[in-house]
Formats: structure tokens, C-alpha cells, sequence
């Protein structure tokens, strides 16, 4: 719809300004009269397809940057929302270390997270979404490195999502000098056809006609220039975001996850081995041989 709506509102601009202008300036020129004002000149480089392809590519590009530019805002917007308070509801426990989250706190964490994200400002953010499950993984294992392996490869994940959707803006840097550069082969086929026309005295043919090969190579690498500076722009902003997650990861959930201790963790095995019926020493143990 987007591309649609470009080439629409780029054709009604070239149907109502800039063709008319164009012409009027192509008139006066004929007949030997200043066209009057600078515009004139701008209408005369604007006036050929090749340019109002490239500008309507150029307008479609623009809504996809400003689209990502909103997308991205929202993310750093949950960001700086969720820095300050993310554990204040959890309950904490003094370490060596500082506070730290017990598997018990995790879940509750997690739930918490879980209820945000169901508001409108939190709904299909990428950090509530990588904490939530990050401290589901260390409520169920009790592990720390699975719990970053969790939370690391999701924001992976998220950010190769990001470099993939730029695919479309970087085709649209490369399609728009191509364009320019028909318009150049265009041009200059045209003037070869009016070589002879100028051999008798009159090169308004083939002036015209290099007017367009040069003009349509003109706007395009000057429209692909700003485009590509404008993709630079959201990739690094989105790099910047993609960092910030996950230095708020580690410094905020990562670093405060309680370390299960061993004794912690013999404890468990033998209310296990109570529940089954089995004890400690015969989940560890290794099968005996037969005939030994």
C-alpha cells in the first residue's frame, strides 16, 4: 500500500506542478524569454519519468525509514521504563555480591513482566518478551548460563530480525541509481537519433534529449545518497538498542541471579529421591555388570 500511495502522490504532484511548470519554462526558452524564476530550472531537471520513478521509490523508502524510526523510539521508550524499577516488586535477599533473585523471585518476576506486556506501551516490545522467558529458564533449571543463553540468543535473534527488514531500504538505494543510469542510456539514445538534426544547424534536439541523460542520473544518485544515510542512521540506532538490551540484561537479571549452590542442589536431589522412592546415590549410580 505504501508503494502505491508513493507513485500516487508523486504522479498527482507531476500532473498539477511539476510537468506544467516544466513546459512552461521548455516554452519560453523557445522562444528566446527568461522563464522569470530558479524553480523553473529545478521543474526542468524533475520533469522526466526515470525522476518521478526514483522519487516515488524515494517517498516509499522514506514511510519504511519512519516506520522503523517509531518501532525503534517505542523499544528505547520500554528501555528507559524499565531500568529503574524492574525489581522493585521482587522480593530480595542480601549477598556478598549485592541483591540477587532467587529462583522463587524469578517466577514472580517473570509473571510481573509477563502482566506488562499485556498494556498497550509494553504490547510486542522485545524486552519484556527476552526477560520474561530469561527468568522462566532459571525458575525451571536453576542455571544461570542457560538463563543468558536464553536471553543472549533471543536478543540475537531480534537484532538479525532487524538486519534482515532492512533488505527491502537497501534494494531501494540500489534500484534507484539503475533507474537513473536507463535514463542515461535513454537520453543518449535519443540524441544519437538526432545526430543528423544537428549536423544541419539545430541541436535543441540533442540537447534536449542529453538533458535527460544527464538530469535523471542527477536526481537519482542525490535521492540514493540521502536514502543511504538515512538507512546508516536507523542501523546504528538499532545497534545502539540492540547493546543497551543487552547491557540491561546482564547488569539488572543476569548479574543478580541467585547461583544455586551444590548442598542446594543435594538437597533437591534427595527430596526427589523421597518422592520416588528412590535415593540419591541410586540416581547417580552407575549400573552394575552382569555376572560381576
Amino acid at each position: 500500500m505504501g508503494l502505491i500511495a508513493s507513485f500516487i502522490f508523486v504522479g498527482t504532484i507531476y500532473g498539477l506542478v511539476i510537468r506544467p511548470e516544466a513546459n512552461k519554462a521548455a516554452l519560453a526558452t523557445s522562444y528566446g524569454v527568461d522563464a522569470g524564476t530558479s524553480l523553473s530550472s529545478f521543474f526542468v531537471i524533475l520533469k522526466d519519468y526515470e525522476q518521478q520513478i526514483c522519487l516515488s521509490l524515494f517517498l516509499w523508502g522514506i514511510m519504511i525509514l519512519v516506520y522503523k524510526f517509531i518501532l525503534l523510539q517505542g523499544e528505547i521508550k520500554v528501555v528507559n521504563e524499565y531500568e529503574p524499577d524492574i525489581l522493585e516488586e521482587a522480593e530480595t535477599e542480601s549477598s556478598p555480591g549485592g541483591r540477587s533473585i532467587t529462583r522463587e523471585e524469578a517466577k514472580a518476576i517473570a509473571s510481573k513482566v509477563d502482566d506488562d506486556s499485556r498494556k498497550p506501551e509494553f504490547h510486542n516490545k522485545l524486552l519484556p518478551y527476552v526477560v520474561a522467558r530469561g527468568l522462566e529458564r532459571y525458575h525451571i533449571t536453576g542455571s544461570v548460563p542457560e538463563a543468558t543463553e536464553t536471553m543472549m540468543g533471543r536478543i540475537e535473534v531480534a537484532s538479525e530480525q532487524q538486519e534482515s527488514e532492512l533488505s527491502m531500504l537497501r534494494y531501494l538505494v540500489w534500484a534507484i541509481p539503475s533507474i537513473g543510469f536507463i535514463g542515461t542510456v535513454r537520453g543518449i539514445g535519443v540524441a544519437l537519433r538526432r545526430a543528423d538534426e544537428a549536423l544541419q544547424g539545430d541541436i535543441s534536439g540533442v540537447t534536449s534529449a542529453l538533458g535527460v541523460a544527464f538530469n535523471s542520473t542527477l536526481v537519482a544518485l542525490i535521492i540514493s545518497i540521502m536514502l543511504m544515510l538515512l538507512i546508516h542512521l536507523l542501523q546504528s540506532s538499532q545497534e545502539g538498542l540492540i547493546l543497551r538490551l543487552q547491557t540491561f540484561c546482564r547488569e539488572q537479571i543476569l548479574d543478580k541471579l541467585f547461583e544455586q549452590s551444590s548442598e542446594d542442589r543435594r538437597q533437591k536431589s534427595e527430596d526427589r529421591g523421597q518422592r520416588t522412592g528412590i535415593k540419591p546415590a541410586e540416581l547417580t549410580a552407575p549400573p552394575e555388570e552382569e555376572g560381576s
